[in-house]
């Protein structure tokens, strides 16, 4: 049975060992070692016994067993069952371990191996082959790969020993079998366990922990112990893997003290032994530390009950310090008492200074708001001033503008006349030319028919005929080419309109894109209203809340303090309130300028208005309760923002009224303004987004438009509501642009039509100029054969062609005269009109000239007003300022005083918690008291060598070390006692397990060697530390003690060592067992004895592994299925 390991401090895992005893004298391997206590060899009861010397007496820290003592009865029985266990395990059959087995070794550059892979069978391995054919270094190679040192093997010092001959580097791989219930961690490795360890000439080393799909897990070597922990593969106990010389000298060499060794490192009960020293030793360190320290003790017990004398003497004199504490404690709070009558003198003070400052602040306050509605009078005065004078000027530009106008006009009037008589006179000087050539002809037409008997005259009537046509053709031609400049009117006509159309069509597009941007952004910033101010605003609110200049914070962006309740306004209003819902709202000028600077560096430029916060009266100036106004569907939560917007856009008598007629029929129908009503909204028609405001203006009813808000609103407002409201504006803004784009085609057509009918009349222009040019010709022809007639037709050609060019310069004149009445009349018209617009002009101008000057008049008085106001406004601040100076004197004093009242007060609570003073105590007498006192207690203290509060101190000290010194021997005593105890528990179950582990050796040896006939026994001395086997290999011979190991011959030594060697593997735990060539000493009827034997006991070891090698061949070995020979 195996004792579990135990962890013990890190060592080298080096393997570069050069000490020989590191590799014999414990039964770790150097890779399990860090797992380990260290092992005390030096001082154990196995490295004592020196293996020359048997008879040595005894030093082994266990009692020897009552359980070796020879029983023939029990041996027999005990023989008998374990015979009895045989044949039930070959009756069932061996099966293998489900984990921790050697599935396969492969080497590579490994001693004479370059590269071999070698398959191991589940139970039992046979490895043949001749001497220095690299069988040994199998188990070299396991040796190495799971952990032990390379002087272990006693093949080589160092690791780079074991490389092959001419290579650099060399490489070990054992397949671990990983399966079953008890598996190592089966989610990482799988079903095998892959160690592979490579090393190289130049001493570099590791390891590498793989799975059975090829993934490394790990490259620790505790990792790699863990593993065989687990698993208890104990390759570091020598008698799991027995070498080439290990097996030699087991097998042939070793003495009664050496095969007693390694039975106890085999079964593991040295590691026990060892560990149970250590106990030991620390068992006698803690006696020897209560030892010490009793006296300790008895010195810390005898300074408590000095120091406790000390304390009850001292308690004796506590009603004189009683009374001390008590003068001390009033003596502290007196000088408090004193200092807090002072500060009530000044907060009484303080107290009527505050009366007299909030009398100058109620005055000046209302010196303020009499100098705010001053103010604010003389601007809203001043404002109405510059507006009706910035009206007065654009009147004035405007009749200037008009007056130029007016003047080209008549300029190009009285141009016309002068024309149009110029025309008239040149067309009556023509007409008498052409009656004067008319007769002329007629004459010489007369002449010429007498000549020919009338042919002639024949031909002059044709010719006058032709002529006639010719002139029809031609006033034909005439009228057509007037119509031209009609067409070309139209066509430009018709151009400017396709211009207009497709100007407005653009417009509607860029809003109706406009509209959607703000219904975008409206969804996008439903949370968020600071984004429909100026793009920097959330920088300039960060930048005021920061600054902690102002005296009141400012209040703005205006528009996040009004709510407005019916949003169908909000196009109209937005537009209406213009900036001013971007502006900040100050109370001071210095906050203004504070202000305006903060704007500047935020680079948010936005108006800025100075007011307060007194509420405001209005109710007696609002219309009646049937209108809507401004202010009645605003929800303004500031007081200062509704002043505000009463005072610079008269909210509460702007009334809203949606329809325009009804709008100007409830404010124009009687001549007068309404009550208390100065502008009314209204929209314009099937459109909410834009309008028009009435109002009167001198009198007279006026209108202005109100344009469409560009921008996403300011104002609060339902959301959802607002989004809603928008997108009807950008459905509606669709609408409008749908007909602006149907009146774009209207135009478009009409236009495209004007220029057809100039091209038609064009075409029809040549078919006229061809008819007059043939009408020509045949007036020509005629006119020849008339010259032909007779020779004096020459005169009467003559005649015609001056004709002709009178009638012609008639036409012409004609055509003028009648375009310059035309022109004529239509810049006589040009002329009332703008003679008309002058005329109204300097109507409007003195009106808004006389209303400007009553303005200024008004203005002045306010401005008069206002700077008296803020002349007692001032001197009441200044009054204040006073009030404060000397008011902020006291509170510095107060202050003073306060801070050396807290100071004391501190001081006092160290002394006590406050206390009440009798009344007419002074400080001088209590401290006069405390002195005396003071003064016989401290002579008191000083006989008795210190104050109470030392000398109980000291008491309590020495108390709590005598209790601390006292607890801490007490419970080393009760450690001491249970690490006894527990010692005496373990020391006892170490005897029974080597009792029985030994009997369980002894009848297994018995029974192993009765399978060949032999008898025999294995007689262990534990006192002395021996093993002795006792053989007879006739078992016919009557003598019971046997011979010695000495006494055999070869081959029946070498049988008794493998059926001791089986019977000791048989009380190991490990699950592997490898032996190097056990059969080098037998002959061949031994060996094959052996080989049976081995093969048998192997078969009893169910789930066992068996590694054996043997310089034999595969023929040597039987054949069956749990056997796996190599060769």
């Amino acid at each position: 049975m195996a004792p579990q390991k135990r962890p013990a401090p890190p060592q080298s895992d080096s393997e570069n060992d050069d000490d020989p005893e590191q590799s014999t004298r414990g039964t770790s391997s150097p890779a399990s070692a860090s797992n380990k206590r260290p092992r005390i060899s030096d001082e154990s009861s196995l490295q004592r016994t020196p293996q020359t010397d048997p008879d040595e007496p005894p030093t082994a820290s266990t009692p020897p067993s009552d359980f070796d003592t020879d029983d023939e009865q029990a041996d027999v029985a005990a023989t008998q069952a374990l015979r009895a266990k045989a044949i039930e395990n070959r009756r069932r059959g061996n099966e293998p371990a489900d984990y921790g087995i050697l599935e396969g070794v492969e080497l590579k550059n490994f001693m004479c191996h370059e590269s071999m892979t070698f398959k191991l069978g589940p139970l039992i391995n046979f490895i043949c082959g001749k001497n220095g054919s690299g069988k040994s270094a199998i188990l070299t190679a396991i040796t190495l790969c799971l952990g032990g040192k390379a002087s272990a093997t006693n093949r080589g010092a160092r690791l780079q020993d074991f490389i092959k001959e001419g290579q650099d580097h060399a490489s070990i791989t054992c397949h671990i079998k990983n399966q079953g219930e008890n598996a190592y961690k089966p989610e990482d490795y799988g079903n095998s366990i892959r160690v592979e360890r490579h090393f190289t000439r130049t001493g570099g080393s590791g390891f590498k922990l793989k799975s059975d799909k090829g993934r490394i897990i790990s490259t620790r070597k505790l990792d790699l112990e863990d593993i065989l922990d687990h698993m208890m593969m104990q390759f570091d106990n020598p008698m799991s893997v027995l070498s080439q010389d290990q097996a030699r000298q087991f097998l042939a060499n070793s003495g009664a003290s050496e095969k007693y060794k390694l039975f106890m490192k085999g079964v593991q009960l040295e590691q026990l032994d060892q560990d149970y020293r250590l106990i030991e030793e620390q068992s006698e360190n803690i006696k020897a530390k209560v030892e010490i320290k009793a006296p300790d003790l008895e010195d810390l017990r005898k300074a408590m009950e000095s120091a406790n004398t000390k304390l009850e003497l001292s308690q004796k004199h506590d009603s004189t310090l009683a009374k001390m504490r008590e003068y001390r404690r009033l003596l502290a709070w007196i000088q408090v008492e004193e200092q807090e009558k002072i500060r009530d003198n000044y907060m009484q003070a303080i107290v009527e200074a505050d009366g007299r400052i909030a009398d100058a602040e109620h005055k000046a306050e209302q010196l303020d708001e009499i100098y705010q509605a001053a103010d604010q009078d003389a601007t809203n005065t001043n404002n109405t001033y510059e507006l009706m004078k910035a009206e007065v000027l654009a009147v004035e530009e405007e009749k200037r503008e008009e007056k130029a106008r007016h003047d080209e006009v008549k300029k190009a009037t009285v141009e016309a006349h002068t024309e149009q008589r110029d025309i008239r006179t040149n067309l009556k000087v023509v007409e008498g030319i052409i009656t004067t050539k008319k007769q002329a002809i007629e004459e010489e037409m007369n002449r010429l028919a007498e000549l020919d008997g009338g042919g002639a005259a024949a031909r002059v009537h044709a010719l006058q005929e032709a002529e006639e046509t010719l002139n029809v053709a031609r006033r034909v031609e005439r009228e057509h080419a007037d119509k031209r400049h009609i067409l070309q009117a139209e066509i430009k006509t018709t151009g400017q309109l396709l211009e207009e159309a497709e100007q407005a069509k653009n417009s509607q597009t860029e809003r109706v894109r406009q509209q959607g941007q703000i219904l975008d952004q409206m969804n996008r910033n439903r949370n968020s209203q600071d984004l429909a101010f100026h793009q920097n605003m959330p920088s300039l609110l960060k930048a005021i809340q920061q600054e902690s200049k102002f005296q009141h914070r400012p209040i703005g962006p205006l528009g996040k303090h009004v709510k407005l309740l019916k949003p169908e306004w909000s196009s109209i209003l937005e537009k209406s309130f213009g900036s001013t819902m971007n502006a900040f709202l100050v109370s001071n000028k210095r906050d203004e300028k504070l202000l305006s600077d903060i704007m500047r560096r935020a680079k948010c430029p936005v108006p800025i208005y100075i007011g307060n916060n007194q509420p405001i009266d209005v109710s007696s100036h609002e219309p009646d309760a049937q209108f809507d106004t401004i202010l009645r569907v605003l929800e303004i939560d500031n007081e200062a923002v509704k002043k505000q917007l009463v005072i610079a856009h008269n909210i509460e008598q702007a009334i809203l009224i949606p329809d325009m007629a009804e709008a100007s029929e409830r404010l124009y129908s009687t001549g007068q303004p309404l009550r208390n009503v100065k502008r009314c909204f209204c929209f314009s028609a099937n459109t909410r987004l834009r309008g028009a405001v009435l109002f009167y203006r001198g009198g007279q009813p006026a209108q202005d438009p109100v344009h469409q808000f560009q921008g996403s609103p300011r104002m609060r407002a339902d959301v959802d509501e607002s989004i809603r409201r928008q997108g009807e504006a950008v459905e509606e803004s669709k609408a409008q642009l749908h007909q602006l784009e149907n009146e774009f085609l209207n135009a478009r057509d009409r236009h495209l039509k004007a220029q057809q009918a100039l091209t038609k009349h064009g075409r029809d222009s040549g078919e006229l100029r061809i008819t007059v040019q043939s009408a020509q010709h045949e007036a020509e022809k005629l006119r020849d054969a008339i010259n032909e007639d007779n020779v004096e037709g020459g005169k009467l050609e003559a005649l015609r062609e001056a004709l002709n060019d009178a009638e012609e310069q008639k036409a012409v004149h004609a055509s003028s005269y009648q375009d310059s009445v035309t022109a004529l009349d239509e810049k006589k018209q040009l002329l009332r009109t703008a003679t008309q617009k002058l005329s109204d002009l300097d109507e409007r101008m003195a009106n808004l000239q006389a209303t400007a000057n009553d303005a200024q008049v008004v203005a002045q008085k306010a401005g008069k007003k206002r700077a008296y106001t803020l002349g007692e406004k001032n001197a009441a601040i200044a009054r204040i300022d006073d009030a404060k100076s000397d008011r902020g004197t006291m509170e510095r004093k107060l202050e003073e005083i306060n801070s050396d009242i807290d100071n004391w007060t501190e001081q006092a609570r160290a002394v006590s918690e406050r206390v009440n003073i009798p009344t007419g105590t002074t400080y001088d007498a209590l401290e006069k008291k405390y002195k005396r006192l003071g003064k016989d207690y401290a002579a008191f203290e000083k006989n008795l060598g210190g104050s109470k509060e030392q000398i109980a101190a000291r008491a309590a000290e020495c108390s709590e070390a005598y209790n601390r010194a006292r607890q801490e021997m007490e419970d080393m005593e009760k450690l001491l006692d249970k690490l006894l105890e527990s010692l005496g528990e373990r020391k006892t179950r170490w005897k029974l397990f080597r009792s029985l582990i030994s009997h369980r050796i002894k009848i297994q040896f018995m029974y192993m060697l009765s399978e060949r006939g032999f008898r025999g026994q294995a007689v262990m001395d534990h006192k002395k530390k021996l093993m002795e086997i006792q053989v007879e290999p006739d078992i016919t011979t009557r003598d019971g003690s046997g011979r010695g190991v000495k006494t055999l011959s070869g081959g029946e030594k070498s049988f008794t060592q493998i059926c001791l060697l089986l019977a000791i593997w048989e009380a190991m735990g490990s699950p592997v067992r490898c032996l190097d060539e056990f059969d080098v000493f037998m002959d061949a009827v031994n060996r094959s004895i052996s080989v049976n034997l081995l093969i048998e006991g192997a078969r009893q070891s169910i789930g066992k592994q068996f590694v054996l090698i043997s310089p034999g061949t595969k023929s040597d070995i039987k054949r069956a299925p749990d056997v796996n020979a190599i060769e």
